[in-house]
């Protein structure tokens, strides 16, 4: 059994050791040195003493790329059952993200999870830079359910980035009909020339977003790859306002990259 008088009689030495050890340190207690010890304990006993081992529904770790604008993250999404305590570990076995939620969270769990990193532009962070970063390879997730279980997934990382989808039409700063918008693109067969050399990627799909900032307005549709145009619903535009236009080619690891413009609708008959 844990004697829990001898942890704190042992704290209470290295307390003093490290108050002793700088005058002008920040004087670390006793009692804060116990709890941490008990949690930390308790963290390990958690992880050690699981039941069965699940699976996420769904383990997402990729690159997003902004080609128009330069700039470039990652971004994870998960799909399981209700957890309390994830962790991620990179292709070296490194912990990069650990998540622990406190009382009332702690008791409720969590579910799906999502996040994307802060997106630095090249200028900031080179692609090599950025790619060194984030390492190719397996990344691992894993979580302790709400019922005890460990939970676990896995996802290739790769840095097989599409080139940016050229789009035909509309240009930038075109002024179309809210009629008869047909939005056209060309397929995307390369990876992107910031990352060279470029070599044939696998497209899965492309997403077309149409943004109207106000109201707040979003068109958002997802097509197959073989797909190369999407019409916009005439009841969706506004005549005499200005939309942005996101088109995402995904490859197959997951990995997207966006083309981005925007352009105007023609102003109604007075």
């Amino acid at each position: 059994m844990l004697n829990r008088h001898a942890i704190f009689g042992t704290a209470l030495t290295l307390g003093v050791l490290a108050s002793a050890s700088s005058a002008s340190a920040q004087l670390t207690t006793a009692r804060d040195m116990y709890e941490e010890f008990m949690q930390n304990m308790n963290e390990s006993y958690l992880w050690q003493r699981t039941g069965d081992e699940l699976v996420f529904g769904t383990t997402k770790f990729f690159i997003e790329f902004n080609e128009t604008d330069q700039d470039i993250g990652v971004q994870c999404v998960l799909g399981g059952e209700p957890y309390m305590r994830l962790r991620a570990y990179d292709p070296s076995g490194r912990l990069i993200l650990q998540l622990r939620p406190q009382h009332t969270l702690n008791l409720q769990g969590l579910s799906d999870f999502f996040f994307e990193s802060v997106e630095p532009t090249l200028d900031e962070l080179s692609m090599n830079q950025f790619l060194s970063r984030f390492p190719e390879g397996e990344y691992e997730f894993l979580a302790v359910t709400i019922d005890r279980e460990l939970q676990e997934g896995e996802t290739e990382f790769t840095h097989n980035i599409p080139a940016g989808p050229v789009i035909v039409y509309p240009q930038e700063g075109d002024v179309v009909d809210a009629d008869d918008l047909v939005i056209q693109w060309e397929p995307v067969t390369l990876t992107t020339a910031f990352n060279p050399p470029q070599v044939p990627v696998n497209i899965v799909a492309y997403q077309v977003i149409v943004t109207q900032d106000e109201p707040k307005r979003v068109f958002d549709v997802t097509v197959s790859p073989d797909v190369t145009e999407v019409r916009v619903p005439a009841e969706f535009l506004d005549e005499g306002t200005e939309y942005e236009l996101e088109i995402l080619a995904v490859e197959e690891s997951d990995n997207q990259t966006i083309s981005l413009l925007f352009f105007e609708t023609e102003e109604g008959d007075e």
